[in-house]
């Protein structure tokens, strides 16, 4: 995870972009942030369950506004699938610079069903197929198959990177 994972500076937010998603303290451009971070996604064997490992460095945990996964390809914006900030402190979850959280179909569900209007209808829920943008995936499974489609990656949003995320970083298929 790193902050070149993603085109845009946070002064390049869309003017029309709601507040929730606009920085509340400076931002920092990427070349010179000192945020990384690694992190994994595996999967039960029955598809039940999804489980998150992550470590970061050079990110105040106070800063942290929303940790997702989102679907998209690299550099592209994508909606949310997971936002592990609907049920976690964030701040406490990454205290240490470590997190490990598990997945259910009922967190990508609620990740779906938590935005309102017309943009939760771009930012919440992945699309089964893109001809058929409002049919969302709600298993792990579906969650699965997006990821060996190597079109996942964890963006953690801190108040000065909202918009764009601080680090992200793209999830592809162990070897």
């Amino acid at each position: 995870m790193s902050p070149h994972q993603e085109g845009g500076e946070e002064q390049d937010t869309p003017r029309l972009v709601p507040d929730a998603f606009k920085s509340t303290t400076p931002s920092v451009d990427r070349d010179e942030r000192p945020s990384r971070g690694h992190a994994t996604l595996a999967f039960s064997q029955d598809l039940s369950t999804a489980y998150a490992h992550i470590a970061i460095e050079g990110v105040n945990p106070e800063d942290i506004v929303m940790f997702h996964i989102h679907c998209g390809r690299p550099g592209q914006l994508g909606p949310i699938i997971v936002d592990f900030g609907l049920k976690n402190d964030l701040t406490e979850v990454f205290a240490d610079g470590k997190a490990s959280l598990q997945i259910t179909n009922e967190d990508i569900v609620a990740a779906s069903e938590h935005g309102h209007g017309l943009v939760a209808a771009f930012t919440a829920g992945c699309p089964i197929t893109v001809a058929v943008p409002t049919d969302k995936v709600v298993t792990v499974a579906g969650l699965a198959h997006i990821a060996h489609e190597r079109e996942l990656y964890y963006n953690l949003h801190t108040s000065g990177q909202t918009y764009f995320g601080d680090i992200r970083g793209q999830l592809y298929p162990a070897e």
